[in-house]
C-alpha cells in the first residue's frame, strides 16, 4: 500500500526545484562569464589605453576630444557590465563580522532619500525591537537592500509609500521592503531573479541576481510577492547564528 504524501512535501519539492533550476541557470551564467570576460576584456583595455593616448596627443579644443570621450565612456560601460556580469555569476567573498541589521536599514534609506524625496514617497518603518544583531557581509547586504528599495521607489508613482518591515521567526530575522507601486505581472514574477532579465526600458537585469546570490551566499532566504497596481513586497530572510 502506497504511503500518502502531505501538501507541504510537494511545496517544499516545488521551492527547492525551483531553487535548483535557478542556481543551474547562475552557475551556467557564471561559466559563460568566465569565458568571455578574458576575451572581451584584453582587447577593451587595448581600446581604452589606444584612445587615452589619442587624446594626450590632441588639442584641447580639437572636434576629435568629443569623439574620444564618447568612446571612453562606452569601454568603461562595457567593463562595468563585465564585472557585474562576474559579480552575479559567481559567490561573493564574504566578510562576515556581527553587524545591526536596523542600522544597515537606516543607512540605505540615507541613500536613496534623494530619490524617496524627489518622489514625494512617504516611509513607513516597523522595525522589530527584539535582537537585530545578526552575522552579516555588511557592503554585501546593504547592496541588497540599496537595490531592493530603489526598485521599490522606482515602481510607485508620486505620493507612494514605502514600508520597511523587520521580524524574528525561530532561527531566521526577516527584512521585508514593501511598496505601492504598479506590481509585477506573474508572467514576470517568475523571472525576476534571472540573469539579464529586466522590466526597466533601460536596465541591464543583473541586480536582482546579484542580490540572489548574496542572501543565498549568507544561507538566506529572498523571495517577492505582488499584486497588479496595488504593491510588491520582497522578503529577504537571514539566518540568525
Amino acid at each position: 500500500m502506497a504511503k500518502s504524501v502531505d501538501r507541504n512535501f510537494y511545496e517544499e519539492f516545488g521551492d527547492r526545484k525551483e531553487e535548483f533550476i535557478r542556481s543551474e541557470r547562475l552557475a551556467f551564467t557564471g561559466r559563460i562569464a568566465a569565458s568571455i570576460a578574458h576575451e572581451i576584456r584584453n582587447p577593451l583595455g587595448n581600446v581604452y589605453m589606444s584612445v587615452q593616448q589619442l587624446k594626450k596627443g590632441c588639442a584641447p579644443d580639437s572636434p576629435w576630444i568629443k569623439h574620444i570621450e564618447v568612446i571612453t565612456r562606452n569601454t568603461e560601460r562595457i567593463n562595468f557590465l563585465i564585472t557585474e556580469l562576474l559579480n552575479c555569476a559567481r559567490p561573493p567573498k564574504l566578510n562576515i563580522e556581527p553587524h545591526n541589521i536596523h542600522e544597515l536599514l537606516e543607512n540605505v534609506l540615507v541613500f536613496v532619500m534623494t530619490k524617496i524625496v524627489s518622489q514625494s514617497i512617504k516611509v513607513h518603518k516597523k522595525l522589530n525591537a527584539e535582537l537585530s544583531i545578526i552575522n552579516v557581509d555588511n557592503e554585501q547586504i546593504k547592496r541588497v537592500f540599496s537595490n531592493v528599495m530603489i526598485n521599490a521607489v522606482e515602481s510607485m508613482p508620486k505620493n507612494g509609500e514605502l514600508t520597511i518591515v523587520t521580524e524574528n521567526d525561530e532561527n531566521q530575522f526577516i527584512v521585508k521592503i514593501e511598496d505601492t507601486g504598479k506590481g509585477i505581472p506573474d508572467e514576470d514574477i517568475i523571472r525576476i531573479f534571472d540573469p539579464f532579465f529586466s522590466t526597466k526600458s533601460t536596465g541591464v537585469g543583473l541586480g536582482l541576481s546579484i542580490c540572489y546570490g548574496i542572501v543565498v551566499s549568507h544561507g538566506g532566504i529572498i523571495g517577492v510577492e505582488s499584486e497588479m497596481n496595488k504593491g510588491t513586497t520582497f522578503t529577504i530572510s537571514l539566518p540568525i547564528r
